[in-house]
């Protein structure tokens, strides 16, 4: 099976929306960030899948960054950082996010065992 998206394939570029603490021109150093999801996304269809990134109280002491990734038949998955670096919590949030992904289908491979 190819890890690279195919026309049809979700990609973290159609999927993500920007939530609050982020601006639309922020958007392509959002998805060079994430991206790194897209090889899990190959095989579901854009229109199952949606991915949400926000901010709170951002650029402060405390700031939150979450990541929630909805891929239809999968539970949502949910990552937060508060590393005071916003690309930084970002990427830490991707991460986390890929983990889950990886973790979930791997559970749902015909040999994976309990």
């Amino acid at each position: 099976m190819s890890t690279t998206p195919g026309p049809d394939d979700a990609t973290v570029s159609q999927c993500l929306q920007l939530g609050h603490g982020f601006h639309e021109d922020e958007r392509e150093k959002a998805v060079s960030v994430l991206d790194r999801l897209d090889h899990r996304l190959v095989g579901e269809p854009a229109a199952g899948v949606r991915i949400d990134l926000h901010a709170k109280d951002r650029d402060h002491p405390g700031q939150k960054v979450t990541l929630e990734a909805h891929v239809a038949g999968l539970p949502t998955m949910v990552a937060t950082s508060e590393r005071d670096d916003l690309w930084a919590a970002v990427t830490q949030v991707r991460d986390e996010v890929l983990r889950q992904l990886n973790d979930e289908k791997d559970k749902r491979r015909p040999n994976h065992r309990h």
